[in-house]
């Protein structure tokens, strides 16, 4: 490769530098995408233009003045990221890269200079794949190889070229084949296609990994300031809220406020709210509610207890949420899951997370947990923002919960036992006939949910409620339709008239996951409640009794391989089941017998065209000639002779590198070992045998060189 064989001089070719700058304005363009930095980017794209121009223009005048003006302007994007950092500005970081690449393209005289910056802008990309949370992000990676494969293409053919004008002929000892375009286009078209195909294959079904980085993301911004007050703050909340009204299309969950109204009617549009990463699935838990009027939700306690800060952004939450302190310890044992949130979209001031979580990693000078085992911040989650929790996954074990004590502490009876007086007797009736036949709570609780999940029809368009009636009762008898608080406000009154201490809890499903991207994608209709049991040896255990949904309302076991356990484009690879083995377990090779099939059939193509096209592979004017034919073994002959004269001249002899020209241009100016020279390469190079009149051209070169030389001094 000869990218940067020319460093002395200017790179002149406009269609190399075209090609860069292409390259270079892609990452731009997928900062701008997934940054939201689309007056930056267009800053800094038409300073890279600008700068590729000048460059071009002044590649034989060197301007002090401009490369003063490059360092000052390098020192103010620095203090302009500096400022960001401590300001809150959008990616500050990402700004002073774009911004620092533009600047220094006002400098990019030579090929090396060019090849290098192309360095700056795979950084930039990188940034951008930080960043990304869908697969879009895999078009500007394709785009940017492309233009980066083309600016190397070109760059080979052009020094081939000029090498070719300065030296007309390859040299004749050393010159080996080299394979023509079309056998690279080939060959270069099915050597990526089998490349991506093993990257594709790779990356779905290899193991992740999936333990406690060394530092959790999070974003450097301002910090959520000010104190925490008991009031839930919801940037969704509408101006006008209308019972049994519902468009489909509402940023407003209600159950994300102090009082969760389930008279209200509104539906919630597909719009993204945040980006998870996580090992595993859950629910992401915001907080819960414990006093039921009839009609609402709220909480009984507005007492807010603050979480300890260890460091600036480090909280540290002990004992685990929701676990009484006689099992903090177990609560602890189990397996440590570390999720990172993206915010999409403002949220309220409650901090999502998977079941139990232990340590919050976030930017914000307090942290309050409320009664109910929710997060409260000073602020609303702000669009942009990202925040990680380390969780530990709780192990409840049916057969302990089926064994779990009676007895409950006077603080949770008191407060998660509590019913309003219209609790009709109905409602009550049907819990203890469901119930009956079981002795322990943990199975009572299963029979209402599965009662729950199997005779009443999810419908997001429940019918309005009517005036002074109690939800139970009207969802149960009534309507026997509705949404998922319905759902779990039945299972938590039923549960309660049982002496089962329930609350309602809520926060977002798991969401939709993208296994190009590695994220969970919540949307605003993912919004979610769920009920929260209290065993005394376990604390709250999750049981989600709302049809349609899949129930993860605490992780689920780290998943190690990326399809384990959930679905891959509609249908369900459980790759997890292929450790114990079996017959069963032949179904789950699918997905990799048909990857292994594909890479091998490429490669089986590749070989196939590669052959098939071998010929095309060598180009004549490449070639050396087979010095078979009596005019060129005679030629060739003649040459050796003149240079054997030429060196007992005490001329040096020609070296293995050197080429036919580069030896008679070291020479000197021999009129007769210039023709001599042409002769022998028509000879060593021409596909056809050189003729009679060549020969004797050759022949009275030699003789001519012979008389030059005797007149030459010793």
């Amino acid at each position: 490769m000869r990218f940067f064989s020319s460093q002395k001089e200017p790179e002149r070719s406009r269609t190399l530098r075209y090609l860069i700058l292409a390259a270079m304005l892609v990452p731009l363009l997928a900062l701008a995408r997934v940054g939201n930095l689309w007056p930056q980017v267009l800053l800094a794209g038409l300073g890279i233009s600008a700068g590729h121009w000048y460059s071009y223009a002044r590649l034989d005048r060197q301007s002090w003045l401009v490369r003063a003006v490059m360092f000052a302007a390098i020192h103010v994007a620095l203090l302009w990221m500096c400022a960001g950092l401590v300001n809150g500005i959008t990616l500050p970081q990402a700004q002073f890269a774009i911004f620092a690449q533009a600047i220094t393209s006002f400098d990019l005289r030579y090929r090396r200079s060019l090849f290098n910056t192309l360095i700056h802008s795979l950084a930039n990309l990188y940034i951008a794949a930080s960043l990304s949370r869908t697969a879009e992000l895999g078009l500007y990676l394709i785009l940017f190889a492309v233009f980066v494969l083309a600016a190397f293409f070109v760059a080979e053919k052009e020094d081939g070229q000029k090498a070719a004008k300065l030296h007309p002929t390859p040299n004749v000892q050393t010159q080996t084949p080299t394979r023509g375009r079309r056998g690279w286009l080939i060959f270069g078209v099915a050597f990526g296609l089998i490349t991506l195909c093993a990257i594709f294959t790779i990356f779905l079904f290899t193991p992740r990994f999936a333990g406690r980085p060394l530092v959790p993301p999070f974003t450097i911004n301002v910090p959520l300031r000010g104190g925490i007050k008991s009031q839930i703050i919801n940037p969704g909340v509408p101006l006008v809220q209308i019972n049994g009204w519902n468009d489909g299309s509402s940023d407003y969950f209600y159950g994300f406020d102090t009082n969760l109204d389930l008279r209200y009617r509104g539906g919630l549009s597909d719009e993204i709210v945040m980006y998870v990463r996580s090992p595993s699935r859950s629910y992401w838990r915001s907080h819960s509610y414990d006093f039921y009027t009839g009609e609402s939700w709220g909480q009984s306690d507005p007492t807010l207890t603050p979480v300890a800060r260890r460091r600036r952004v480090y909280f540290e939450i002990s004992p685990p949420l929701g676990s009484p302190q006689s099992s903090a310890q177990a609560g602890q044992a189990g397996q440590q899951i570390v999720q990172s949130f993206t915010l999409a979209k403002d949220q309220p001031n409650l901090v999502f997370a998977a079941y139990r979580p232990a340590e919050i990693f976030i930017v914000a000078e307090n942290l309050s947990r409320d009664s109910g085992d929710g997060l409260r911040l000073p602020e609303t989650l702000k669009a942009g923002m990202t925040y990680s929790v380390v969780s530990y996954r709780p192990n409840f074990d049916p057969t302990l919960l089926r064994q779990a004590s009676t007895r409950y502490p006077p603080n949770i009876s008191q407060r998660y036992l509590q019913l309003p007086a219209n609790i009709s007797e109905r409602v009550s009736n049907l819990a203890q006939t469901l119930t009956a036949p079981y002795t322990n709570n943990y199975d009572k609780v299963i029979a209402l949910t599965e009662h729950l999940l199997t005779n009443y029809p999810y419908n997001f368009f429940p019918p309005p409620h009517p005036p002074r009636a109690e939800v139970v009762d009207t969802f149960l008898f009534e309507d026997r339709q509705g949404v998922c608080e319905q759902y779990v406000t039945a299972l938590v009154v039923m549960a309660r008239t049982l002496g089962i201490p329930a609350r309602l809890a809520t926060g977002y499903g798991s969401g939709d996951y993208n296994p190009l991207t590695g994220y969970y994608e919540v949307r605003l209709n993912h919004a979610h409640s769920w009920a929260e049991v209290y065993f005394p040896e376990s604390g709250w255990v999750p049981f989600d009794p709302t049809p349609g949904w899949t129930p993860q309302p605490y992780p689920t076991p780290v998943q190690t391989w990326l399809f384990s356990g959930s679905q891959v484009f509609g249908f369900d690879l459980p790759i997890a089941g292929l450790v114990s083995g079996g017959a069963a377990g032949l179904a789950f090779m699918a997905p990799f017998l048909f990857g292994s099939a594909v890479v091998v059939g490429l490669g089986l193509l590749a070989l196939y065209l590669y052959r098939r096209f071998k010929p095309a592979f060598a180009l004549p004017q490449f070639q050396r000639a087979p010095a078979t034919d009596r005019t060129r073994r005679l030629i060739l002959s003649l040459y050796e002779q003149g240079s054997k004269l030429l060196t007992r001249r005490k001329y040096r002899q020609r070296e293995k590198w050197e080429t036919l020209h580069e030896y008679a241009q070291r020479v000197g100016k021999l009129a007769s070992l210039s023709r001599l020279t042409q002769a022998a390469e028509i000879a060593a190079y021409r596909p056809e045998a050189p003729d009679a009149e060549t020969v004797d051209k050759a022949k009275a070169a030699l003789v001519s060189l012979q008389n030059e030389v005797k007149q030459l001094p010793t």
